[in-house]
């Protein structure tokens, strides 16, 4: 079996099987890269050396996504065994690149009332209300991009102020909004025109996807001087300030969806060596009898 015939079906199965849209883009780009790469031969004839070659030389991505890579790859060898194409998961032989952990920089106070008064000056009061209610969403929540643009208007439940998002493996949650934030979308909702069932639109009532919404938020944060403006800033920011403001840290992991705590002690991390500097700027014992 030629690598594109391989390629076309697996991404079918995988289709059939109602992988979501990202992930299926996800895994069409990565295997693109390896035809690219390889040239269409015979899939069972690529070998480990050429794989391992294949990621040594993708120098303009992270390590992050070259895990991705990695991942994609051996999704697509696992079924490829399945499928008696080939005899072994070559990948799994590949140790899988080291991601690297980038700092988490969350948004000041003052940087979040800037983005919010420069959302709110679009000439078009529908985008206005639009992206107002998206920073809103984002900072509440802490939701993915790919949650967020997900999202219809019936997962918004306006009695008990829920949205139910779907996650990573298509994990269903719910997760509390604020009155704030559920007002803002309805002043959204009430001014957009034309029908949909998606909850954030275009101007031509098409959905969100998720680069539509990077470059929204990044002309927002020029707009506001604002550097490094993205959906997981806004997660970052949500998470902390959960913790700093006394949140449980079970709580916020259902929130966010981790199947692990690992990320959320990082989270936890930082709340705690901002209650650490606190606590040395605002001891009575420092102040009052000194050090």
């Amino acid at each position: 079996m030629l690598l594109s015939t391989a390629i076309t079906t697996f991404l079918l199965e995988r289709s059939a099987a109602r992988y979501s849209p990202n992930t299926l883009r996800d895994y069409r780009v990565t295997f693109t890269k390896l035809q690219n790469f390889l040239g269409d031969v015979e899939f069972r004839e690529i070998t480990r050396q050429q794989v391992v070659k294949f990621i040594s030389q993708q120098k303009m991505v992270s390590a992050k996504t070259l895990r991705n890579y990695h991942a994609d790859l051996s999704a697509i060898w696992q079924w490829a065994v399945q499928q008696g194409v080939c005899e072994e998961n070559i990948i799994r032989s590949i140790r899988p690149p080291v991601a690297e952990k980038r700092e988490i920089v969350p948004f000041e106070r003052a940087e979040i009332v800037a983005l919010l008064k420069c959302a709110g000056q679009s000439t078009n009061r529908t985008v206005a209300l639009r992206n107002r209610a998206i920073l809103y969403l984002l900072l509440d929540t802490g939701v993915r991009a790919s949650e967020l643009c997900g999202l219809k208007i019936q997962d918004i439940n306006q009695v008990t102020l829920h949205i139910t998002v779907f996650g990573k493996g298509k994990k269903e949650r719910r997760i509390p909004i604020s009155q704030t934030t559920f007002l803002a979308i309805t002043d959204y909702l009430n001014l957009r025109t034309g029908k949909s069932d998606w909850l954030f639109v275009t101007t031509g009532n098409h959905p969100l996807d998720r680069n539509r919404l990077g470059d929204i938020l990044e002309r927002i944060g020029r707009s506001a001087g604002i550097h490094r403006v993205h959906p997981h800033r806004f997660r970052h920011t949500f998470a902390i300030q959960f913790l700093r403001n006394g949140g449980n840290i079970y709580s916020l992991q259902h929130i966010l969806g981790h199947t692990t705590l690992d990320m959320v002690k990082r989270y936890l991390a930082i709340s705690q060596i901002d209650l650490d500097c606190d606590h040395a700027v605002a001891s009575p014992v420092i102040h009052w009898l000194g050090r």
